[in-house]
């Protein structure tokens, strides 16, 4: 399969089909779409809620993360990122919207907009209460995560990596880019997990990616 991606590297959802792709084997190419401000006409086209990413593949264009990743899942059955396991795969499901719903919109990208897109891109002054709100947050949601990992499991679902494991994974580099870690004190099944995460070749040539288009602008590569 040959894809052709419309978004920004810096997107966890840009991120998560990256992932994904690169676990699959898909050979792609990234066309950088940043969604700030008003949408461009044309990509309004074929994203009409001007929403990244956008999955190209002969032509024809699916403008989700998910919808894009389940496409290529049942395109590219080896290795299988769903659980084959009826319940598991809708556990799998489940967590995917939990990190969406909860992990990152409460947690995750409060801090990456105030940390680093309002101050490095948009020169704009972080709002501290913002910050404030979200690090307050933030602890129900490791706590959740955590307790999903008890037992020295390796992955979110199964004995496998699945799509959770890739949301996760995308969500935490963002994370990281804010400045934040996961206190391994605290949390150790899910700071040990994190890095074993990032550490898989597809998500270590994604991150080493973004490290060449943004270098120590971010906290992550400082």
């Amino acid at each position: 399969m040959k894809a052709t991606i419309h978004g920004t590297i810096m997107s966890p959802w840009v991120r998560r089909l990256l992932a994904f792709c690169e676990e699959k084997g898909v050979d792609y190419e990234i066309i950088n779409v940043v969604p700030l401000g008003e949408p461009d006409p044309e990509f309004l086209k074929i994203s009409p809620l001007g929403k990244v990413p956008v999955l190209e593949v002969g032509g024809r264009f699916l403008p989700d993360s998910l919808a894009a990743c389940s496409y290529i899942e049942s395109a590219i059955a080896e290795p299988p990122l769903f659980p084959a396991d009826g319940w598991d795969r809708g556990w799998m499901f489940w967590l995917c919207d939990y990190l969406g719903t909860g992990l990152f919109s409460k947690v995750e990208a409060p801090l990456f907009i105030q940390r680093f897109v309002n101050p490095m891109l948009l020169k704009t002054p972080t709002d501290a209460a913002v910050v404030a709100q979200a690090l307050e947050l933030m602890p129900a949601h490791f706590d959740y995560l955590e307790s999903q990992l008890d037992g020295g499991k390796e992955f979110l679902v199964g004995d496998a990596i699945s799509l959770a494991d890739l949301t996760a994974g995308s969500i935490f580099v963002n994370f990281r880019h804010a400045g934040e870690t996961v206190d391994a004190a605290r949390w150790p099944s899910l700071s040990a997990y994190v890095e074993r995460i990032h550490a898989r070749p597809s998500f270590a040539r994604i991150i080493e990616r973004e490290k060449e288009a943004v270098g120590e602008v971010s906290p992550m590569f400082a």
